[in-house]
């Protein structure tokens, strides 16, 4: 009989009668929520119930259960909605009062029966929060008791986001400079902050930076990205700036297949005669990544000198994403869950600009006119799989591929003192520069959160590796004869002409557990509990570099675009030129082992207290070998300290909507490995040293946030800070033949100081009689000031002045963006205007009489749009950096007029995309 009434529920489900109005109470939203839930079928001991007929009362919306009773209802606008379950044969159950909120998930799960209704008190109810809506991120970071900002897998795609390193710099107090990797935070670079994903530390992929590079992390695998200013005693005290860990993507319904293609181009570059470099095709680099040299006798370089042509530059990207989830057990309350997701993307731009080196007395060193040919290639493979067993309890594993490949190829033609003395009329010095940067990042991370009854149980384990190489860097220099437009090998130095080979291999292993225990009674409301925990990370870095400098001992006409014609086997065999070694590494570990506890207490209804306690002990020892020194006879690497770092947060409600928060804390700074190990690396304008005699940083941070929550999804927001740290850490000019920046503690002491405002309003929304059809305007805005200065009293630096401004540290940042949404039942319209300015900054500190060099400030204006045809099919179009500024970095020079160091337009970048869900 159960399996006749199935088939004719099969049957009869296939189309839902709209039902009569009811009384049903809709509070329009621009942010949809969803119900999700389980049937259960009582005459057969609790049974998935298959094929029953789920409906909106008062709407045409519903669905029907699959064969394990599961169900869902998407996009719900926000409301209270009446329920009604059907199944041919069985008593039809309503269900009143049911919530649906922005950004959340609720779930009714229901039993049914054939000859009694259902008790109200037998319907399971309860809602979750989608961490990628940003409604629910706006939620979360009301209750919480430390300052909490984030952004949302949903506001990525509203401002047209296309990776994590942009999207941090929609924050408040969040800038990214140009040419250096990685963002600045209050006027804090990379050394003072730090990167997690899913809560548990990342390698750097570059051996310039402490931090992995954001720009890794495709917005498609982004649910969220918390940005974590203030400290608190879960987060590693090697901190100054903020911790930015991203969330990364879970599946967030029953199942899921979508697929998306994208093209685009740049207008400066997509018809030039574009020059690309051999060893690499479109899927990257394709040869061997480390020197096949064995003797100084063979020249057995496998990639010519010569670069490709090509004169059609169209961007272009595919992904597809999967998901289920299974229910398993007995009663089918745990389930397993899968998500994969992988991607290609690749990008082409073309700049032309101008480069200059000036001395104090405005004497030029160089003025060189350049081209730049930039391919960007991203390949990503990612897995999350998640156990969910009881109430809450979940394990899972998240493991995730990253590969990209960044080739630039940049012709300098020009004045270059010390290569060429004639008038610039006469000859010219001509320099190509032709590098590849392949970056492997592979993670393995194991979660865990556990609850018994009054504990709570926080595990994680994780082991990541980051494999980056430079393989095969190309770098000619010429002298350009322009009375008979001949070239010359370049002679005087062996480095004129050379390949560099480098590797870097990071591994970074961590284990953390935190236990909580609720202290409140079990009819108390009150936060009451305290957090036990211990941390260990070992991180480790080795890095490799060969340099085959092609020493010349006289000029020689050479072809530029044909140097494989003179740099061969033949011609070293001939003495013609012959290859000089440059072998260099260096090697880092830093062992953190630490310890925690935290408090959180309700000492009133109004105010919580959230305090902390981590203490940390440091092993870190950095070995070198390079051309500068050796560390064989020098401990100035090694670091062997303990710290105790106390955290205070306090929340203050004034009322609901009314929310005052207070966060003092200390936390240090410690070298990057980098920046003490003394290996120099040369790019095209400037070269970089580590300095061994570094001291690490004491920060101490006092932080006062207002929030007004107009509404779930509109605040106002206003922030004051201040930052006391002894021994800060700055990047400096060192005035030098080589044009060299360094890293020094220029003085004992820096403050900084600022004030953060967020504004989130919605202008309008029009709701008509039909709740499937609606409009709104949102505007949004963040702007921060910050004022920074430190001492320079370091001598040997020979500061050109007494005191400055913190190096990154911008004085006015604004971010700004206009939403326009529109609804017409499953057609929805998404338009936004996003609009950033950061002020003039410091990029370098001047030294010997040298001005500081100073990035100007520049505007950026994106427009993005997105058009839902139905629930399956979306079209989006991109336009970024309309404005196509001018990216300057300027230069004082004494009793002269400014110095423009480096110039040059990025052009306008335009794409399309269709996605598609199954």
């Amino acid at each position: 009989m159960r399996i006749l009434l199935v088939a004719l529920g099969f049957l009869f489900s296939i189309r839902l009668m709209a039902q009569g109005p009811s009384n049903t109470n809709i509070v329009p939203r621009s942010e949809p929520g969803s119900i999700v839930g389980k049937l259960t079928d009582r005459e057969m001991n609790n049974q998935p119930l298959p094929f029953a007929n789920i409906l909106i009362k008062g709407t045409t919306k519903g669905t029907t259960s699959d064969f394990d009773g599961l169900y869902e209802i998407p996009a719900l606008t926000p409301g209270t909605y009446t329920i009604v379950f059907s199944f041919l044969g069985y008593e039809t159950v309503e269900i009143p009062n049911v919530q649906v909120v922005a950004g959340k998930v609720t779930n009714v799960d229901v039993p049914m029966a054939a000859n009694e209704g259902v008790s109200l008190d037998e319907v399971v109810v309860a809602v979750t929060a989608r961490k990628d809506y940003e409604t629910a991120l706006l939620l979360e970071q009301k209750k919480a008791v430390a300052m909490k900002t984030a952004i949302s897998a949903q506001e990525l795609s509203r401002k047209g986001v296309s990776d994590a390193e942009t999207a941090v710099t929609k924050v408040s107090g969040v800038s990214k400079q140009e040419g250096v990797k990685n963002v600045f935070v209050r006027g804090l670079g990379d050394r003072y902050n730090t990167t997690s994903l899913n809560g548990l530390p990342l390698p750097s992929d570059d051996p310039e930076y402490k931090n992995i590079s954001l720009a890794i992390f495709d917005a498609n695998i982004i649910n969220s990205v918390d940005i974590n200013k203030t400290f608190d005693a879960g987060l590693n005290g090697n901190l100054g700036g903020a911790n930015i860990n991203i969330i990364s993507k879970e599946l967030s319904s029953r199942k899921e297949l979508s697929f998306g293609i994208k093209t685009g181009l740049n207008t400066q570059t997509f018809d030039k005669d574009f020059l690309t470099i051999d060893g690499t095709n479109f899927f990257g680099y394709k040869g061997d990544k480390t020197s096949p040299i064995q003797g100084t006798d063979t020249y057995s370089f496998e990639n010519s000198w010569d670069p490709l042509t090509q004169n059609l530059q169209l961007n272009s990207g595919i992904n597809i994403g999967a998901g289920q989830k299974f229910l398993i057990g007995k009663d089918k309350n745990s389930s397993l869950s899968a998500y994969l997701y992988g991607s290609f993307d690749n990008k082409y731009n073309y700049r032309e600009g101008n480069i200059k080196q000036a001395n104090a007395q405005g004497y030029l060193g160089k003025d060189l006119d350049y081209d730049q040919y930039d391919v960007h290639l991203s390949k990503i493979g990612m897995g999350n799989f998640k156990y969910s067993f009881g109430s809450k309890n979940s394990v899972s594993y998240h493991t995730m591929v990253v590969n990209t490949t960044n080739e630039a190829l940049s012709d300098f033609d020009g004045l270059s003192v010390g290569i060429v003395d004639q008038e610039e009329n006469v000859e010219s010095t001509y320099i190509r520069r032709q590098q590849v940067n392949d970056n492997t990042l592979f993670v393995n991370q194991l979660l865990s959160q556990l609850y018994f009854n009054k504990f709570d149980v926080n595990l994680g384990l994780s082991c990541n590796t980051n494999n980056s190489y430079e393989p095969d860097r190309r770098t000619n220099t010429f002298v350009h004869d322009k009375a008979d437009d001949t070239y010359l090998t370049a002679t005087g130095n062996s480095s004129y002409n050379n390949r560099f080979y480098s590797k870097l291999k990071g591994k970074d292993i961590t284990a953390k557990a935190v236990m909580g225990y609720d202290l409140a009674s079990e009819d108390s409301e009150k936060n009451n509990k305290i957090d036990l925990g211990i941390n260990y990370q070992d991180n480790q870095l080795d890095f490799d570099a060969e340099q085959y400098n092609h020493n010349v001992d006289r000029q020689t006409v050479i072809d530029k675009d044909n140097p494989d014609a003179f740099f061969n086997q033949n011609n070293l065999d001939n003495d013609t030129f012959n290859l000089i070694p440059l072998l260099q590494t260096y090697n880092g570990q830093r062992k953190t082992t630490s310890g925690l506890v935290d408090y959180t207490y309700d000492l009133s209804p109004k105010l919580t207290l959230y305090a902390g306690l981590r203490g940390e002990n440091i092993k870190q020892n950095v070995d070198w070998n390079t051309i500068v020194s050796s560390s064989e006879f020098s401990d100035a690497g090694t670091i062997d300290k303990n710290y105790l770092l106390p955290s205070i947060n306090l929340r203050y409600k004034l009322k609901e909507k009314n929310i005052f928060r207070f966060s003092a804390s200390e936390t240090y700074i410690l070298p990057q490995f980098k920046e003490v190990a003394p290996f120099q690396y040369d790019g095209p304008n400037f070269s970089s040293i580590g300095n061994p005699n570094l001291k690490e940083s004491d920060v101490y941070n006092v932080d006062v946030k207002w929030d007004y929550y107009l509404s779930n999804d509109e605040i106002i927001s206003l922030t004051g800070f201040y930052k006391y740290i002894k021994n800060p850490i700055n990047r400096v000019y060192v005035a030098s033949a080589a044009y060299t920046l360094s890293y020094i503690n220029p003085g004992k002491k820096a403050n900084v100081a600022g004030i953060e405002a967020e504004f989130r309003k919605k202008i309008f929304e029009n709701a008509s009689a039909d709740i499937e059809k609606s409009s709104s305007l949102y505007f949004g805005l963040n702007a921060s000031y910050l004022y920074s200065e430190q001492n320079l009293t370091d001598k040997s630096a020979a500061f050109t002045n007494d005191r400055d401004a913190l190096q990154g540290a911008s004085p006015f940042l604004v971010n700004t963006d206009l939403t326009y949404n529109l609804k017409n039942r499953e057609k929805k319209l998404t338009g936004a205007l996003v609009f950033n300015y950061f002020s003039d900054r410091i990029y370098s500190l001047g030294s010997q009489n040298n001005e500081n060099i100073t990035e100007n400030g520049v505007p950026t204006l994106d427009f993005v749009l997105s058009n839902q045809f139905n629930k399956h099919l979306t079209l989006g179009l991109k336009a970024r950096n309309l404005l196509n500024p001018h990216y300057k970095l300027t230069q004082g020079i004494q009793d002269y007029s400014n110095v423009t160091i480096e110039s040059f337009k990025k052009g306008m970048d335009i794409s399309l995309g269709l996605n598609y869900k199954f």
